[in-house]
This record gives structure tokens, sequence and C-alpha cells, in this order.
């Protein structure tokens, strides 16, 4: 690990997810100057942010339209010195799509990318799974990620993570259900927003645990208690919830309880 005792200043976008890959990134250039203005060092977007994750993936996770768009949110970090957390389509050699999450630093240098070992069984028709889950100096602390449901995975990541863990775990995601859902195929319904299940791996692995979840989904327009992205502390407890299906950035200081919210209009 290389925890510091230097203050970390992070903002959390939910943003209004949007169907084509170049008005995602206009929404993203804005909430990276706006957090760096509110004195953020690292920007935390959402799983698939660069494209939108919705079922319109397949048109919009190709290499040009990608690598055009990853260059404009690399050149925003350098020019307003912030780094971000992004999701985002990336390409393996023989063509094969993953769904990744990538750490871009302050000169806009990619510092890590880490793709979704636990693929659902519909991401699973479109992307290949990756089977790492590597941990790399970012903004001062060490870092890694655990996209979406890989929440639930904590023995595998313990497995993964049994050498040497980070300190600071990005949770990139697209997750919430009303309390009384019944999840389909018998799935337990009894975690619906995931907050016991990162609390025992926050407290399992002694780590920070910042959320970035969207606070809606274009897929299903009608899906509610989305948002409310988390943050806990190395003992399990939550700091933070950010409000419930609004799109907006919070800007805090990790371990703090309390951020300052500036809403997005989509």
């Amino acid at each position: 690990m290389t925890a510091t005792n230097e203050e970390l200043r992070l903002a959390i976008v939910q943003p209004p997810m949007k169907w084509k890959t170049d008005e995602n990134v206009e929404l993203i250039l804005d909430v990276l100057a706006l957090a760096a203005a509110q004195g953020a060092a690292v920007c935390a977007l959402p799983e698939l942010a660069l494209t939108g994750f919705h079922r319109g993936i397949r048109e919009e996770a190709v290499p040009a339209t990608v690598d055009a768009a990853m260059a404009r949110v690399q050149t925003a970090c350098r020019q307003h010195g912030i780094a971000c957390t992004i999701g985002m389509p990336t390409f393996a050699d023989d063509g094969a799509i993953l769904d990744s999450y990538v750490f871009v630093a302050a000169d806009g240098e990619i510092a890590l990318t880490v793709s979704k070992n636990g693929l659902t069984p519909a991401e699973q028709t479109f992307f290949r799974a990756g089977t790492e889950r590597p941990i790399a100096p970012f903004a001062g602390r060490s870092c890694s990620t655990v996209m979406c449901r890989e929440i639930d995975d904590l023995e595998a990541i313990a497995l993964q993570w049994q050498a040497e863990a980070p300190d600071l775990v990005f949770w990139p995601s697209l997750v919430g259900h009303p309390p009384g859902t019944i999840l389909p195929d018998g799935a337990d319904s009894s975690d619906l927003g995931y907050e016991i299940g990162t609390a025992l791996l926050a407290r399992r692995l002694g780590v920070h645990v910042v959320q970035s979840n969207w606070p809606m989904a274009l897929n299903t327009p009608e899906s509610t208690w989305l948002g409310e992205s988390k943050v806990y502390a190395p003992d399990g407890e939550m700091l933070l919830k950010l409000p419930r299906d609004e799109a907006g950035i919070a800007v805090f200081t990790l371990g703090e309880r309390s951020y300052a919210w500036t809403p997005l209009r989509g």
C-alpha cells in the first residue's frame, strides 16, 4: 500500500446518460472543469461513462469513436490539472472488446486500466471478461477498481489481492432497485443496493471504497433508486450517500461526511 496522510479531494459524478459518445464527452469535459475549479484532485465517473451504458453500445464501441473521445478527456485532464477515473470500452489486439475502467493522471497519461472480470450474462454477449485486477499508484494512493456487480465477488477479489491490497478502490456502477424488488432467476434480493456487500469488502480488505453510480438508465427509463453513490471507510462504515435518481457532481475530502453538490442538467 501507499497510504498517505495527505488529504485527497475527490469529485463523484452522477451524469445524465446520453445515447451518443460525443454527447457524453461534452458533459465529461464540463464536469472535469467544474471539479477542478472546486479543488478536486480526482474526478470519478461511472461504468462506460464515455459511451453511455445502454443497448447502443454495439454502435458506439468502435476504436475510432472511443479513441477520439478519450483523447479529448486526456487533454482536458492535462488542461485542468485533474485526474479522472472513467469507464469505457477497450480493445484487445485480436479485436475483442472489454468493459474497462481507466485511470487518467492529471498530466493526461493513462496510469492504469482494469477490465471487468465478473461480467453479467448479458454483458458476456458483447464483452470479453478481464482476468486480472492490477493495482497502481494514482493521485498519491494505491488504487484499483471493482466494477458494478463484482462487489459481490469478495472471495475472488481477496484472492487476487492476497499479496497486497490497494488503499483506495473505485466502484463504477449502474445498480439500484426499489425496496421489495424480487430479482429474476432466484438471485439474492436482500441487498439491492449492494450496501451490505460493499461494507463487507471495505472492512475485509481495509480499503476506502468510492462509488460512482449512474442516476438513470436509458434502457429502462422507468427505473428508480439509482444514483445514491456511496463512500465507505476501511472499517466498512458508509461515510457519504449522494442523492437518489439525480444527476450531479459531489466534491468532498476523502474521509469526511459532507460534500458540495452541484446539479447537472441533461
